[in-house]
Formats: C-alpha cells, sequence, structure tokens
C-alpha cells in the first residue's frame, strides 16, 4: 500500500468531511426517519433523529478542523465545545422545539441553526487560524 505523503492525507480527510457535512444535509428527511425507527413515536423519535444528525455533523466538522490545522490540542478543545454544545444548546434545543411545536420565535430559530447546522465548530476554524498568526506560536 502506497504511503500518502502528510498533504494528500489532509485533502483526503477535508473532501470527506465536506462531502460527509454535504450527506447529513441531503439525507436530513431520512436521519429523521432513522429516529423514529429506532425510538418508536412521541418525543424520543424525534430527540433521537435531531441528536443524530447534531453528532453527524459536528463529526465531519471536527475532520475539517483536524485536516486544516493538523494539530491535537485543537481537536480537544473542539470535542470540548461539541460536548458544551450538546448540554447547553441541543438539550433545551430539544425540549423547547417538542413541546411547544407552535413557537417559532427568534430563541429557538438561532438554537435550531445551532443544533442542526455545524455552525459552533465552523466558528472555532477562523478562532484557530487567528490563534496560529499570533506572534507567541511561530
Amino acid at each position: 500500500m502506497m504511503k500518502l505523503p502528510i498533504s494528500s492525507k489532509r485533502v483526503i480527510l477535508l473532501v470527506v468531511g465536506m462531502i460527509g457535512l454535504l450527506l447529513v444535509y441531503l439525507l436530513q428527511n431520512d436521519i429523521a426517519d432513522l429516529g423514529k425507527n429506532m425510538a418508536g413515536k412521541g418525543f424520543w423519535a424525534f430527540a433521537t433523529g435531531r441528536a443524530i444528525r447534531f453528532i453527524l455533523n459536528d463529526v465531519f466538522a471536527l475532520l475539517i478542523i483536524f485536516a486544516l490545522f493538523f494539530e491535537r490540542k485543537y481537536i480537544i478543545f473542539a470535542i470540548y465545545v461539541q460536548l458544551a454544545g450538546m448540554v447547553l444548546i441541543l438539550f433545551p434545543y430539544l425540549i423547547l422545539k417538542y413541546h411547544m411545536p407552535g413557537y417559532n420565535g427568534p430563541l429557538i430559530s438561532f438554537l435550531h441553526r445551532l443544533v442542526l447546522n455545524p455552525l459552533l465548530l465552523l466558528l472555532l476554524i477562523p478562532a484557530f487560524w487567528y490563534q496560529r498568526q499570533l506572534p507567541e506560536n511561530k
């Protein structure tokens, strides 16, 4: 088996991450159906589908971050951000969205974007890039 140079590995990881994010978006209805098949009906079906999508989006965003920076410390920090997002954003979103389906105000709209898009982790990319540009990191 041919060993790929580091840059080729990074490009492959970047492409896999981007294609993964695209597939999660294109297959969002299938992911919701998977949640229904796994958990039955009601809240747990809703929560399972959204949680699967949240986790898949974040895993692919982690791949992109790793491909761009190729440093363990950035991935560990991004995983902590992902876990904090799960506790502080995903759980309140699931409860609000399921128990108040008629409410579609700004709070639920912002939470919806953070949960169903890998926005939180992708916002780390400019922060990591900026940190790398600081003089003490050169």
